[in-house]
């Protein structure tokens, strides 16, 4: 008994003095958390990674998350063979996904989130800039209007245009009008405002600035929302490792 007593005493010191390991999943997803300010997140993984940051597998989740002051509803990934930086980097923020064999992926951005980042955002050169910019989400496509204030000569032009478009994806992670139809308040303005204008507010959302390797391919319009998806959509596995967070 005494014996016994000493050894789980000698145990709770080594306990007491060593550090406990994090789980590097832990640290990865704090780190998604943290960048993006996210609402509710979820990882699940088929395995831990290895030294060198490799999953074969990894899901992940991210909801209410801010890019470029932009807030997104919805982020879904499932990306299989990727290969982060070394774990060991992860406590400290830095976290890199370097490459994936293969990335499913889903973007659902709200109508009223567009609206929020664009009022609070200047487009223009601050000698022609936008103004009063809304825009509406429909099935059938998406409808927008807004005051271009723009320079012609001496005079000061307040232009009111009114938009009505598709909406496409560029270079995997941009969404951009499409074929827009313009209404304009001033039958003689130039085509050349007409058009600058509208360079000002491409394009409407920009993942760029979104660290994992996302090649989107088609853009679905619903009544006040637009979801980006790749070709298969992801979906979760139910034999992994899970993490989760919520605000």
């Amino acid at each position: 008994m005494a014996l016994r007593k000493i050894l789980l005493a000698a145990l709770m010191a080594v306990c007491m003095v060593c550090p406990s390991f994090a789980d590097p999943v832990d640290d990865l997803l704090a780190y998604y958390v943290g960048r993006f300010g996210v609402e509710r997140g979820e990882i699940i993984v088929d395995a831990l990674p290895d030294e060198t940051g490799l999953f074969s597998d990894i899901y992940m989740s991210l909801k209410g998350l801010v890019v470029e002051d932009l807030r997104i509803d919805n982020v879904t990934v499932r990306m299989k063979g990727v290969q982060f930086n070394a774990p060991s980097n992860w406590k400290d923020g830095n976290v890199e996904c370097l490459s994936a064999i293969s990335v499913q992926a889903v973007a659902s951005i709200f109508e009223d989130d567009i609206n929020n980042a664009i009022k609070a955002k200047t487009f223009g050169d601050g000698r022609e800039e936008w103004h009063d910019l809304s825009l509406k989400i429909e099935p059938s496509g998406l409808s927008g209007r807004g005051y271009y204030n723009a320079k012609a000569g001496i005079i000061d032009l307040d232009i009111l245009i009114e938009i009505t478009s598709g909406l496409r994806i560029v270079k995997g992670k941009e969404l951009w009008l499409k074929d827009p139809q313009v209404k304009i308040n001033r039958l003689d303005l130039p085509d050349y405002v007409t058009k600058k204008a509208l360079s000002e507010i491409q394009p409407l959302v920009n993942l760029n600035d979104f660290p994992l390797p996302l090649s989107l391919h088609k853009v679905e319009l619903k009544k006040g929302s637009a979801v980006l998806s790749t070709r298969i959509l992801p979906q979760p596995f139910s034999d992994g490792m899970r993490y989760s967070y919520t605000k």
